[in-house]
Parts: structure tokens; C-alpha cells; sequence
């Protein structure tokens, strides 16, 4: 891969998913999106946690 199509890649998966996340969970700040990669169903997992 070269750097536009990774950036694309990388905006498409991660960052928009994680606004949507944001967005639907009303994250404030202090608390925490956790994101990971569940290689055997092959999908990317966001998880949140409040802040302490």
C-alpha cells in the first residue's frame, strides 16, 4: 500500500467509525473509546469506558 490509499483506508475503518461511535454513545471527555481488531470475525471492535 502507499501512504494515500493507507490514509484512506485508515479514514474510512478507524476514524469515521470512531466518530460514529462517539456520536451514538455521547463520549464526553476523560472517557475512553477503545479500538481492536477481532482477527477471527475480521472486523474492528470499538469499545467505550467512562472516565474515573
Amino acid at each position: 500500500f502507499g501512504a494515500r490509499p493507507l490514509k484512506r483506508a485508515i479514514q474510512k475503518y478507524i476514524e469515521d467509525e470512531m466518530a460514529e461511535q462517539i456520536l451514538r454513545t455521547g463520549l464526553k471527555e476523560g472517557d475512553i473509546l477503545r479500538v481492536d481488531f477481532d482477527s477471527e470475525k475480521q472486523q474492528i471492535i470499538m469499545q467505550t469506558d467512562e472516565a474515573k
